[in-house]
């Protein structure tokens, strides 16, 4: 995809391809899996993303965004980290990086963990304010996604949920 976007801080993988979509004019979620992975198959996830060499790829090498710093820069992935032993920490990675295929859930324990995932996207709408004032756009913070968090750590102030599910009907969308 040409001119893709560059992350901003903290942004999740999600809002990124979003972004990317919004630039590019793709109203499809079908295109825009193939302009962006090549695969219409892939599954769009805010915490845990696949295919994220296939993002880094869109980069000159000069920005040095690379597989590993999206991983630790723009997804939940340094949140589970710590609770993971090595070896499978190190396979999520490559499974983050390439294909996951759902896996990463299972083998971090995700999928049957008691502790669930946030049903819908939430954010601070100060700090969108303040984005919209600086970048031009809104984006979506990582740390806003994390299981637990219903407080803005910057503004102290409730998060707010977004009415529409990042899950949709379709997987596609």
């Amino acid at each position: 995809m040409l001119g893709f976007p560059v992350p901003y801080p903290n942004e999740l993988i999600y809002s990124l391809v979003a972004r990317a979509g919004v630039h590019s004019g793709t109203i499809s979620p079908k295109q825009l899996l193939d302009e962006v992975y090549g695969d219409r198959k892939v599954i769009a996830t805010v915490d845990l993303p696949s295919h994220l060499a296939q993002i880094s790829g869109q980069y000159p090498s000069v920005l040095n965004i690379t597989a590993a710093s999206l991983i630790y820069q723009h997804t939940l992935f340094p949140i589970y980290a710590p609770f993971i032993e090595e070896g499978k920490r190190q396979a999520g990675m490559r499974w983050m990086a390439n294909q996951s295929k759902g896996l990463i859930h299972l083998v971090f324990g995700i999928a049957a963990s008691i502790v669930k995932q946030p049903k819908l996207l939430r954010y601070c709408p100060q700090c969108f304010d303040e984005q919209l004032a600086q970048y031009g756009e809104r984006y979506w913070i990582r740390g806003w996604q994390v299981s637990g968090v219903t407080w803005c750590p910057k503004h102290s102030t409730p998060l707010y949920e977004f009415s529409i599910q990042p899950r949709y009907e379709h997987r596609h969308e």
